[in-house]
């Protein structure tokens, strides 16, 4: 984990708009009970978040985690209680972002003591022995679960990067939803001429994604909304339309384009499959892990990535270290670093392994997280949740195939 908060300060010292704690958005309770733990454990100095209600539903949502694996012991893996698998992955898409804070953790935690089962909470919120059992059918303790583990995650996610606001601020610069909602309702310049001819329903909204494609352009909140609010009072807001909407339309496209510093000089790209080089493990069960993965997502209409084995002192390689937050060293980089304590058999880790060797090949992350000035909470969501590049609910596809395509047909 130490090596992880390097990378991490690297991060935060080298760019200036990304937020400095980029994690996976579906992270398991697991991976953030892991994640916290290590924090505290390291040497790093940064101050982390403690506010009550956070605490609270860090404490419920702990007390979860133990009583499911208390209860698992004397279940059977076909029967043991799971909150997550590949089929209840749902994403989080842009047009419904994630909202968190202090205040909207302590709603929920508020209203999950109201509307769980007495029994639930009154174990919950005891300090006593966990019971073995879970006193009601599955479905309805799964169903009650995923909330209060819902709700510790985002308290888990809050207090791992609050200390970074002012960063996560300046995040919102890559805020597309702006872009994004012009898009999908096909709004352009020529529907913004007269702004009395904008319905009344859509002025606020359209309002909002004008001031983010300025941001997109200017990284100045207080600047856009001044020039926007003038824009709709003199009746200019197609000009601020065409001023912003290429910086709108760049901001999206770099969470997708594979940028010229992350291609692989060693990618080999022929007409019905490309190659790539990958230094044997050297534990051979992890040869197929590999192996079957990669192979088994990186493939489009007959076209298929294949994984040459061997000895590349300069080539990809697979770490494994206990309690790390699974990632790849930098963009285009040869260290996949995955979770020791995670087993290869689980979905979290064979998704995990075909995302991050999605970055090895040049591939960057597309979705965002940032602090919302507007709502004073965090925001988060998934440019496609389809993607095998923005979701665990997402695969390989046609957009990826096509920026592969671009970045090393003519190498």
């Amino acid at each position: 984990m130490k090596s992880m908060i390097l990378l991490l300060l690297v991060t935060l010292t080298t760019s200036a708009v990304a937020a400095p704690l980029h994690l996976d958005l579906e992270m398991t309770s697991e991976e953030y009970q892991k994640l916290l733990q290590d924090m505290e454990k390291s040497n790093f100095k940064r101050k982390q978040t403690s506010d009550p209600s956070v605490e609270k539903a860090l404490k419920i949502g702990g007390r979860l985690s133990q009583w499911i694996a208390l209860v698992n012991q004397s279940r059977s893996p076909e029967t043991a209680i799971r909150l997550t698998s590949a089929a209840t992955r749902r994403g989080i898409p842009i047009d419904k972002p994630n909202f968190y804070s202090p205040a909207t953790i302590e709603k929920e935690t508020n209203a999950l003591l109201n509307e769980l089962p007495k029994s639930m909470t009154e174990v919950l919120l005891s300090t006593g022995d966990l019971p073995t059992s879970i006193g009601m059918d599955d479905e309805s303790f799964i169903t009650h679960a995923r909330r209060v583990d819902k709700n510790y995650q985002s308290a888990a996610r809050y207090k791992s990067i609050d200390q970074y606001r002012a960063d996560y601020i300046r995040a919102a610069n890559r805020d597309v939803r702006g872009f994004h909602y012009l898009m999908v309702n096909k709004i352009e310049e020529e529907h913004l001429v007269d702004v009395a001819s904008i319905p009344g329903s859509k002025v606020d909204r359209i309002r909002y994604a004008l001031i983010q494609l300025c941001l997109n352009g200017t990284g100045n909140l207080n600047r856009c909304k001044k020039e926007v609010n003038k824009a709709f009072s003199k009746n200019t807001v197609a000009a601020v339309y065409k001023r912003y909407i290429k910086a709108g339309k760049t901001a999206w496209n770099n969470f997708f384009k594979i940028p010229p510093h992350a291609r692989r000089h060693d990618f080999k790209w022929l007409e019905t499959s490309a190659t790539v080089p990958f230094n044997t493990p050297k534990i051979a069960k992890f040869v197929p892990y590999l192996k079957n993965n990669v192979e088994d997502e990186f493939r489009w209409n007959g076209w298929g990535l294949k994984i040459n084995f061997g000895n590349y002192p300069n080539g990809p390689l697979l770490k494994f270290q206990a309690g790390v937050v699974p990632h790849v060293n930098e963009l285009g980089g040869n260290e996949i670093v995955m979770d020791s304590n995670q087993p290869i058999e689980e979905y979290e880790s064979q998704w995990t392994i075909r995302h991050e060797f999605g970055h090895v090949i040049g591939l960057p992350d597309c979705y965002h997280e940032f602090y919302d000035v507007y709502t004073n909470s965090y925001v988060n969501y998934q440019l496609d949740v389809t993607d095998l590049m923005c979701s665990r609910a997402g695969n390989m596809n046609e957009r990826i195939y096509l920026e592969l395509k671009s970045a090393y047909q003519n190498r």
